[in-house]
């Protein structure tokens, strides 16, 4: 795993299957300020926070964190103590939330964890400022999974219903692929009727030294996390599915880490694996998983049909798998 300070979006990275901006959900009991991201003075658990990664850093607390403390951020976050904490943001309501920790970022749980922290943050508002403004600068490269997960023909379906139903059926899916993800995944984006989520093996597996045994792990936890978005939303069952989905996954190498200049800066992934996935999430139907074969054979089991497909912007067909689980459904 290699380590850099800043990193230059390439031209390809900057489509993530033209989805524009990010599409997460407003709620009014999220101010004006909180959207924006204003500077604010560091909480005490911010505060206590920071402490806590110098410290596993093996830093003073007085040094800065550079690029290299990535990994440290990393197994800061995954130790039992943060994970127990987050289990308890997860329990307050309401979605969205922040895709790293879970913080709620509407309703009363919002209202009760907003003055430690836990609000939107400006550099990714799918995140929360605790997670973001936490991390060292720059970031890490790295090879993570990528799911991408589509609501089919949400956009046409929009347009006979009124803003507050969209928002309402946005929300709906929104709590299904939150509670498929967490604790596994970091949900990066929410972009409008869509769901990017990161499976970085240091977070899942931050004790385990890197290698093909972690890679197949995360293998399996995505291709599990797919199946069990599909069922919660419907699929497999007698009645017709709530959402129409289409899910596309990709392991390989990626920069992740605070991307963008002193102006502008964003808290995500960026790499060919990245828009790959979103790519094969385009070319799946209805209820179809379509896999990279990179990740297919770090699988235990031969999943899927084989297939070339022809994805945009690529120049070569990409080796994948179809995945059809749900064929014989209504």
């Amino acid at each position: 795993m290699s380590v850099g300070d800043a990193a230059q979006l390439p031209d390809g990275d900057a489509d993530r299957g033209d989805k524009g901006q990010s599409g997460q959900v407003e709620d009014d009991e999220i101010s004006s300020d909180d959207r924006i991201g204003s500077a604010r003075r560091p909480s005490f658990l911010q505060r206590q926070a920071l402490r806590g990664l110098l410290k596993q850093a093996r830093k003073h607390p007085d040094e800065p964190l550079t690029p290299v403390d990535w990994e440290s951020y990393w197994r800061y976050a995954s130790q039992p103590s943060s994970r127990a904490f987050k289990r308890v943001l997860r329990t307050l309501p309401s979605t969205p939330r922040c895709g790293y920790c879970g913080a709620p970022f509407a309703g009363v749980g919002a209202r009760l964890v907003r003055p430690l922290g836990y609000r939107p943050s400006r550099k990714n508002p799918n995140l929360c400022s605790l997670c973001v403004e936490l991390a060292p600068p720059g970031g890490m490269t790295l090879e993570i999974g990528v799911l991408f997960a589509d609501l089919r023909g949400f956009t046409s379906a929009s347009e006979s219903r009124t803003p507050a139903e969209v928002s309402t059926e946005l929300r709906r899916f929104y709590a299904h692929a939150e509670k498929v993800f967490f604790p596994e995944a970091l949900i990066d984006k929410l972009i409008g009727d869509e769901v990017m989520a990161l499976y970085v093996p240091p977070f899942m597996m931050p004790e385990a030294p890197m290698g093909d045994d972690v890679h197949r792990h995360v293998a399996h936890v995505m291709l599990q996390h797919a199946r069990e978005l599909l069922e919660r939303v419907g699929y497999g069952a007698a009645s017709v599915p709530d959402f129409e989905i289409g899910i596309g996954l990709d392991f390989g190498e990626a920069f992740i880490g605070n991307i963008g200049d002193t102006a502008v800066h964003d808290f995500t992934a960026v790499g060919d694996v990245v828009n790959t996935a979103s790519r094969l999430q385009g070319c799946a139907a209805a209820g179809e998983v379509l896999l990279s074969a990179r990740l297919a054979r770090l699988l235990p089991m031969r999943v899927g049909v084989p297939e070339q497909v022809e994805l945009k912007g690529k120049q070569e067909p990409c080796d994948a798998r179809r995945v059809q689980w749900f064929s014989d459904r209504p």
